[in-house]
């Protein structure tokens, strides 16, 4: 899990700095949904839904 909470870590800091082009942003933003979902599936199964 320490991965994929980097990776949102990451894509949150990437997807809010104004130096990144709106196409990077765009692919980036589709990175970041997928880490999104991969913690919240982990954390479904593990119990931990919130």
């Amino acid at each position: 899990m320490p991965v994929w909470q980097t990776a949102a870590d990451n894509g949150t800091v990437l997807l809010a700095s104004p130096r990144i082009p709106v196409g990077e942003k765009n692919r980036l933003r589709a990175e970041h949904e997928l880490s999104m979902r991969a913690l919240e599936e982990i954390d479904k199964a593990a119990g931990r839904a919130g």
